[in-house]
This record gives C-alpha cells, structure tokens and sequence, in this order.
C-alpha cells in the first residue's frame, strides 16, 4: 500500500502531539519528564510545560507540579515572578497552547478522512491537505515556543547568577511531530497520484463491466 509510509508518519506525529499536550501536567513518572523548557538554578529546578510548572530541588530531581490551567505562563512560576522579562507574554503562550491543538485536531482528521473513505485517492488528497495545514500549524507554533523558551531561559539566566536552562524533550518531540507531517503531507500526495485509489476505481469498473455480461 503506497499510503502506508503517510499512515505511519501522521499516527507518528499524532502520538507526539498528544504526549507534548500531556507532559508535565502531574508529578508522575513519564508525564513529569515530558517539558519544553527546563531552567535549573543552585537551589530549584523548574521544568515548563503547556499546562504549568513542575518545581524540583538543585539535583533536579521534581517534587511538585502546579495545578494545570491552559496556556501557563513563566511569570506564574513561584521564585521567578520578580523577573520582569518574563511577563507581558500571555497572548503569545495562549496563541501556542491554541494552535497546538489545533494541529494535533487537524492531524487526527487525516487518519479519520483515510480510514472512513476506504483509502480511495479523494481521501488521500483531503489527507495530504489536511497533514499540509497541520504541518504550517506546527511549524508557526513551533517557532514561537522556541521564541518563549529561549528568551525565558535568556532572561532567568541573566536575572540570577549561576542559572542555566536547556529545551525539554517536549520541543524535540514538536521538531519530530513538524517533520512527520511535512513527510506525511508529500507522501499523502504521492499515494493520491500513485496509490491504489486508481486501482481500485479500475477494479470496481471492471467488476461491473463482468457482472453486465
């Protein structure tokens, strides 16, 4: 089946999607250890997700997470706050809490387009539309969450002496989710200019052509 690569690829991203939704949300294992940005300290280790912030001790080890509300900002976090680079950007984490979900919404219409029409080459053109404008979602959200946590990590670092930050498994689980869907999308179009969406329009022409005689 030449679809099977697209099918892979935007289940792929869809999974990734939903785990960077989820990440961080409770001081669980694997959930805590899902976040975008993680700024460490000599004292505390803070790890931000979508949701809220997770606080741990300077080893990083997490002892508690925030109760989740949408489109968490930095400036909320306690010990950090007092840093006034930091706020002003509400809009801009609403805008990336949004748009992530609608990717991951436009990404789960892929496979139910497919998977509802029987793989025939209409389905897999809305797919590959569908994975497309998923992928420009991604991408644009994406960018700005790097623009949130590299500036963040930038303005803690510069606010308190000894403070580092690196990005969290959770972009890199975004970077792999935009790429799935850009691979998704291209290869939605080949299987509608190549896929069996042909064959079996030809099949089912054939077969009432036999049945007629």
């Amino acid at each position: 089946m030449v679809a099977f690569p697209a099918i892979f690829l935007t289940f792929a991203a869809l999974v990734l999607e939903i785990f960077s939704l989820i990440g961080n949300t409770y001081n669980k294992p694997f959930l805590r250890d899902l976040y975008f940005a993680r700024i460490s300290t000599s004292g505390a280790t803070y790890d931000f997700g979508l949701w809220n912030y997770c606080v741990g001790d300077g080893s990083g080890t997490i002892t508690q997470c925030s109760k989740p509300v949408a489109a968490f900002p930095w400036s909320q976090a306690s010990g950090l706050n007092n840093i006034d680079g930091l706020s002003g950007h509400d809009k801009l984490f609403m805008a990336v809490f949004v748009m992530y979900f609608i990717a991951t919404v436009l990404t789960f219409l892929s496979l139910a387009i497919t998977f509802l029409s029987g793989y025939s080459r209409g389905s897999d053109l809305c797919a590959s539309f569908s994975t497309f404008l998923a992928f420009v979602v991604m991408l644009v959200t994406l960018i700005m969450s790097l623009v949130i946590d590299l500036q963040g990590i930038h303005q803690v670092s510069s606010a308190i002496s000894g403070a580092s930050g690196h990005l969290g498994p959770a972009t890199w689980m975004t970077v792999g989710a935009t790429a799935a869907l850009l691979l998704a999308s291209g290869w939605w179009l080949l299987a509608c200019c190549c896929g069996s969406g042909r064959v079996n329009a030809y099949d089912k022409e054939a077969a009432g052509y036999r049945r007629r005689w």
